[in-house]
């Protein structure tokens, strides 16, 4: 199977083995694209690559149905659909290069800055190695008020990819996200019981729930449990940070043009991009909080906490909980991966210290995190079990999604449908109008939370998956299962 490989929003990721766990969902990246139902061109052309697969049927079983037949770039024209003919002839088999030359030609100088021109072949010759893909699906064009526009291809076959490209006003590609497409043989799922079921033979424990949201709020469909405890959600949490930067924008002490300066100490670990800017440099707050959702960009989140500091963070948290004496302190990511991997005698007090002594503990947490960034791979010690962490219910990860869907109806939340639709996690099902994400992954956690929309905007569904287990988790089958189950939110 081909590497999942995502060029996004000037950087290259790499979704397996990531310092947060590797969640192929979440770490994929960031093509900043809304997604919107899917569109074909009516025949075959030339721009079509070789191969056919059959697709999901959109209601989570396996598709019995016709292959869906191949097609061109239908309706797209201009410099879109020249980068999007340039693309898919990269992927073309017994393609080779780009060049250093070609790449600086055909890519935006803000992309090359994070992504080396010289960098692009091996990416690209990394999906050419699998199987030949057809060009199945062109999704609506999304033009954006800064000139630049982009689409969302499918491309069929053994290891289907949905393609996200964007280009800017000058015709020159700023956006690239190559993410797995739905398989054709997804676990068939009929039922939120059934899923439970086909969750627990895979081990660990899973936690499922879904919410039907409706102004602010969640009425539950489903739970695992009927007592359901808070799990292990890494960083859906973020969800939360979320809500209080909009509500501080909209109290007037933040804007979202307003410029974060990148500083040492609020420097965390990958996942992200904004670790490897010079200190010293800025980020607007709309641009972070975008990365912060789309590639879980963890020094973003923690720029974005110290911004709307504690008190926003604690109105946040109380926001979606019932109990937030259990996400006081609301942990930074620096001051995870500290707990967690570099300051032992700290974690062996968190698991039995209340909320005031978790605030006290969090000062005595080494300020130094060169050990972790010199060596990555240092974080690789299952750590929940000692309470490290961000633990949710199902319910309050829904009450996440309801409040920003709620927000995103005011002045300050304007941008925020466009911020949790522009990475889905996963292929959006079929009938799906919007669909909102948030995963998260640490060693032994995996989680993903989406909210789904298939009619009227503002009232949608939320799923929530939590998966914890003692060891490393192997998330291919949860993947699949949990993509099968979001079928379950559009079927009628």
């Amino acid at each position: 199977m081909r590497g999942t490989v995502a060029i996004a929003c000037a950087a290259v990721l790499l979704t397996a083995g990531c310092s947060t766990g590797g969640d192929p969902s979440e770490e994929a990246g960031a093509g900043e694209v809304t997604q919107t139902s899917s569109g074909s061109g009516p025949d075959a052309s030339q721009e079509s690559l070789p191969v056919t697969a059959a697709p999901d049927d959109g209601a989570g079983a396996t598709s019995t149905a016709a292959p869906a037949p191949p097609t061109d770039l239908g309706a797209l024209d201009g410099p879109l659909r020249e980068a999007s003919q340039w693309v898919l002839d990269q992927l073309a088999p017994g393609a080779t290069g780009p060049s250093a030359e070609e790449a600086e030609a055909r890519f935006a100088s803000d992309f090359l800055n994070q992504v080396p021109a010289d960098q692009l072949e091996p990416v690209f010759a990394t999906f050419r190695e699998g199987a030949p893909l057809t060009l199945t699906g062109v999704e609506d064009v999304q033009e954006h008020p800064d000139g630049s526009a982009g689409t969302v291809l499918t491309l069929s076959g053994d290891d289907p990819i949905r393609l996200s490209i964007r280009v800017d006003a000058d015709g020159l590609i700023s956006g690239l996200l190559l993410q797995p497409g739905t398989p054709s043989d997804l676990p068939e799922v009929s039922s939120w019981d059934g899923l439970d079921g086909q969750f627990a033979v895979l081990g660990g424990t899973t936690a499922v729930y879904v919410g039907e949201v409706a102004d602010g709020a969640c009425e539950t469909v489903h739970q695992t449990s009927d007592q359901p405890e808070p799990a292990p959600s890494g960083s859906v949490f973020k969800l939360i940070v979320l809500s209080a930067v909009v509500e501080a924008i909209g109290a007037g002490e933040l804007t979202w043009d307003e410029d974060l300066t990148i500083v040492p100490e609020l420097k965390s670990l990958p996942t992200g991009e904004l670790q490897d800017r010079a200190d010293g440099s800025t980020v607007p707050v709309r641009e972070a909080a975008g990365l912060m959702i789309s590639i879980s960009d963890n020094t973003a989140t923690d720029l974005l906490m110290d911004a709307v500091g504690p008190e926003r963070l604690q109105a946040a948290v109380e926001r979606v909980s019932d109990d937030p004496d259990r996400l006081t302190p609301l942990l930074s990511t620096r001051q995870l991966f500290q707990l967690g991997w570099n300051a032992p005698e700290v974690r062996e007090q968190w698991a039995q210290a209340d909320a005031s002594e978790r605030e006290h503990l969090v000062q005595e947490l080494p300020e130094d995190l060169s050990a972790l960034q010199g060596n990555p791979f240092a974080v690789n010690e299952v750590v929940w079990p000692d309470g490290v962490g961000w633990f949710l219910t199902g319910e309050e990860i829904c009450t996440a999604h309801a409040v920003l869907q709620d927000q995103a109806d005011t002045e300050a939340g304007q941008p925020l449908r466009d911020i949790m639709s522009a990475n889905p996690g996963l292929p959006v099902p079929e009938g799906a109008t919007y669909q909102g994400f948030k995963g998260g992954s640490v060693p032994g956690v995996l989680a993903y939370s989406f909210y789904v929309e298939d009619g009227e905007e503002g009232a949608g569904t939320v799923l929530s998956v939590q998966i914890s287990h003692e060891r490393a988790i192997m998330a291919n089958s949860f993947t699949e299962l949990t993509q099968s189950a979001l079928g379950l939110l559009v079927t009628p």
